[in-house]
């Protein structure tokens, strides 16, 4: 009888690590008077990366992971120029839209895009000072699922890291120049994390299934058993015997499915109620099944089942394992009524022990 199904509920476990401010500087430019926008500029990634520990897939199956961040993001942006140290018109106006995006295994966070404009006039164009620099200052703060076909970048069998990579995305900076400005420029500074980085907080939480564990036994891990149906009568009918195989383990535990059954021998007269099956077997359940032994044919039989199990787990997840277990099933078929050459032998040894019965009778030596 089947164990019923059974969701598994995963376990989870959540790394934390922390990381140190950077900064990253883009400077467009543009020379004489008019206006230039630089759409969609590249994508700047930060020059450091910021390592967290991987999932331990001896320790059981990755099943799923939600990575999540919480930083602080500055804008900063500074109007500078080049012009002529006396008349009019010489003033840069500039402005920046960017936003921040940290990505781990293909999931990401990004930031809300945030604005910044800035001018400068005249000479203060020529020496760039914190009049003509403004800034804005944003949160970085999210969370989200990493896709199953993701997974296996985060995991590995044994200590290991993986990196989570910040990125800056300036989606627009435009610059623009008065008729006596010779050459414009926009400085951007983005600054992803603050100075004190255990306010900089990057974490992975893995969700996990412990292995399965099949077993002919329901308190410990017994994976070799046998069958012995004795002595039977040949053609005396089916006799029948049960096994149980039990999925040791817990609602945290992997499913087991049964993928193939291999024989030693394929003897005929030996049959099982087992079939192949699918999350046919939870944790903590058991599943009973039998065997029968239809003595036909005079004669010793014996054969070896073995069974190949392989973890059950949501599709995409990682380090499921395989497993085998082994029953042997044996027994023996006689029949009363002897064969004519034992007819035979036995008349002979009939008649050889009457005559030496007779010639002992005579007297004579037997």
């Amino acid at each position: 009888m089947a164990g019923s199904v059974m969701a598994a509920t995963p376990i989870t476990i959540t790394q934390n690590t922390t990381a140190s401010q950077f900064t990253t500087i883009q400077t467009q430019s543009r020379n004489g008077v008019g206006t230039s926008t630089f759409a969609g500029t590249s994508t700047v990634v930060g020059p450091t990366l910021v390592p967290i520990s991987r999932f331990d897939t001896t320790t059981g199956i990755l099943v799923g992971a939600r990575m999540s961040v919480n930083i602080p993001i500055t804008l900063a942006l500074t109007a500078r120029g080049n012009v002529p140290t006396s008349g009019n018109n010489r003033r840069v106006n500039v402005g920046s839209t960017m936003s921040g995006t940290v990505a781990l295994a293909g999931a990401s966070v990004t930031s809300t895009s945030f604005a910044v404009t800035e001018r400068c006039d005249n000479d203060a164009c020529l020496v760039p000072t914190a009049g003509n620099t403004t800034s804005s200052a944003r949160t970085l703060s999210g969370l989200t699922a990493v896709s199953a076909a993701n997974l296996a970048l985060l995991a590995g069998a044994g200590p290991g890291t993986v990196n989570f990579t910040t990125s800056v995305n300036a989606t627009n900076t435009q610059i623009v120049n008065r008729s006596n400005v010779i050459t414009g420029f926009a400085d951007t500074r983005f600054t992803v994390c603050g100075t004190t980085a255990a306010n900089n907080q990057y974490s992975v939480a893995y969700d996990y299934l412990n292995f399965a564990n099949p077993s002919f036994s329901t308190g410990s891990t017994v994976t070799s058993s046998s069958l012995n149906f004795g002595t039977l009568l040949v053609n005396s009918g089916p006799a029948l015997l049960n096994f149980t195989i039990t999925n040791i383990g817990n609602i945290n535990s992997a499913g087991l499915s049964l993928t193939s059954i291999s024989r030693s021998t394929n003897n005929s007269q030996l049959t099982s109620t087992i079939t192949t099956f699918s999350n046919g077997l939870d944790g903590g359940l058991s599943n009973t099944y039998s065997m029968t032994f239809d003595p036909l044919a005079v004669g010793a039989v014996s054969d070896i089942f073995t069974f190949n199990f392989i973890d059950f787990a949501p599709a995409g997840s990682v380090g499921a394992r395989s497993y085998q277990l082994n029953l042997a099933v044996s027994g023996n078929v006689f029949d009363p009524v002897p064969e004519p050459a034992s007819w035979m032998f036995m008349l002979l040894g009939f008649g050889l022990v009457g005559a030496v019965a007779r010639r002992r009778a005579a007297g004579q030596p037997g």
